[in-house]
C-alpha cells in the first residue's frame, strides 16, 4: 500500500470544481476520494475514515452546515473546510461556531486551496495524537488509581498544548509563524506578575491572552498576506478581527473562555477612550486587555513586516513611553505602562530568546 500524506473526501455538486480539486491534492500527495451527492457523501463519512472533508457550503439535499452538524452529533471531530462562491462574513462565522475549520471563497487559487488543506491536516494529526492519548491514559489511569490526581494534571497540560497548537493553526493565515501568540501569553504573565496580580489572575491571563487574535481567521487572506499600504477600507475590515474573536468566543459556560471573548474584543481599546471597536475608556476596559493591549503592541513594533522594519527594543521603548504621535502613553494603564518600564528588559528576554530558535 502506498504511503499517502492522508485521506481527504471533498464534496461538491460541480464536476469541475471536483475534477480540479481532485488533481491538485494527488499530485500533492493526498489519497483523495470525490463526491457529488451529499447524502451519498454523508453515508460514506459515517461509514470510512478521512482525515478531512473538504465540502460546498451550498448543496442539493443536505448542505455543508448540515453535514457538519450531523457529523459533530455522531462525536466525529474530523475537521471541515467550507468552500463557496458567496462572500457572506456572518456566514463564515456562523459555520465557525458550528464546528467548520476553515472556510474557502471559490474560485480559489491553488496556493491557497492547499494552504487551508495543509492546516487542516495538522489539526487532523493533532486530534488523533490527543485521541490516542487520551485513550493511553484512560488505560493507565484503570489500572494505577494511586496517579489519578498526575494523569489529570497531563491532561490538563496536554489540552493547552493542544489549544496554543490550535490558534498558531490559525494564524498560518497571517505571515507570522504563530510564535507571536506565544511571546504576548509569556509578556502577558511577566506583566501580571510585576503589577502583583494574585496567581489566580495570573493563571487566567496565560489562557485568555494567546486568544486575542483569534478573529482573524474570519479576515480574508488577500488583506492579511497584503505586502502594500492597507487601505481605510481594509484597515477597517483588519480592525473586526476583535469583533470576530467575540463572537467565536462567546456564549461559554466555561469562565475562562467568557474572559478570552473580552480580551479578543477588548485587546485595541485604549485607555484615553481613542481606541476599537467600543471606545472604552479607562477601567471600562478589563484590566486583562489592558494588559494584553502593552503586550501585542510591543511585539507588532519589534518583528519585521513586508511594510515596516523592526524597530528594536530601545526605539519600541521610547514610542511606548514617549510616543511617535502615532502610539502615545496616554493609550495604556498608566499603572500598565509604568510596571513595563520596569520589566521592559525581560520582554526584550524573551523577543531575542524565542527568534533564535526561528
Amino acid at each position: 500500500m502506498i504511503n499517502t500524506k492522508g485521506k481527504i473526501l471533498v464534496i461538491d455538486d460541480d464536476k469541475s470544481m471536483l475534477k480540479s480539486s481532485m488533481m491538485i491534492l494527488k499530485v500533492e500527495g493526498y489519497d483523495v476520494e470525490i463526491e457529488q451527492e451529499s447524502k451519498a457523501a454523508l453515508e460514506r463519512i459515517i461509514a470510512g475514515v478521512y482525515d478531512l472533508i473538504i465540502t460546498d457550503i451550498r448543496m442539493p439535499n443536505i448542505t455543508g452546515l448540515e453535514i457538519i452538524a450531523e457529523m459533530r452529533k455522531r462525536g466525529m471531530e474530523e475537521p471541515v473546510i467550507l468552500m463557496t462562491a458567496y462572500a457572506e462574513l456572518p456566514a463564515a462565522i456562523d459555520a465557525i461556531r458550528r464546528g467548520a475549520y476553515d472556510f474557502l471563497l471559490k474560485p480559489f487559487k491553488p496556493e491557497d486551496f492547499l494552504l487551508a488543506v495543509g492546516r487542516g491536516m495538522r489539526f487532523s494529526r493533532l486530534l488523533n495524537i490527543e485521541k490516542r492519548y487520551k485513550k493511553q491514559l484512560e488505560q493507565e489511569v484503570l489500572l494505577k488509581t494511586r496517579e489519578l490526581k498526575e494523569a489529570f494534571g497531563k491532561i490538563t497540560e496536554l489540552n493547552n498544548e493542544i489549544m496554543f497548537r490550535l490558534i498558531k493553526a490559525s494564524e498560518y493565515k497571517d505571515q507570522e509563524t504563530g510564535t507571536h501568540i506565544v511571546r504576548v501569553k509569556q509578556y502577558s504573565v511577566v506583566l501580571a506578575e510585576e503589577l502583583g496580580m494574585p496567581r489566580d489572575f495570573v493563571d487566567k491571563i496565560a489562557f485568555s491572552s494567546p486568544l486575542h487574535d483569534v478573529g482573524k481567521i474570519g479576515i480574508p487572506e488577500s488583506v492579511l498576506l497584503k505586502t502594500e499600504k492597507l487601505t481605510n477600507e481594509e484597515f477597517n475590515l483588519i480592525k473586526t478581527h476583535t469583533t470576530i474573536g467575540a463572537e467565536i468566543l462567546k456564549g461559554s459556560n466555561n469562565e475562562l473562555i467568557r474572559l478570552a471573548a473580552e480580551v479578543a474584543l477588548s485587546h485595541h481599546e485604549r485607555f484615553d477612550g481613542s481606541g476599537y471597536p467600543r471606545g472604552l475608556i479607562g477601567e471600562e476596559i478589563i484590566l486583562e486587555a489592558r494588559i494584553v493591549n502593552i503586550c501585542d503592541q510591543y511585539d507588532a513594533l519589534m518583528t519585521s513586516r513586508p511594510y515596516k522594519p523592526s524597530f528594536g527594543h530601545e526605539k519600541t521603548y521610547e514610542i511606548l513611553t514617549i510616543g511617535d504621535g502615532r502610539t502615545m502613553p496616554s493609550h495604556f494603564d498608566p499603572k500598565v505602562l509604568e510596571a513595563f518600564k520596569n520589566c521592559s528588559n525581560i520582554f526584550k528576554d524573551i523577543y531575542d530568546d524565542d527568534n533564535k530558535h526561528e
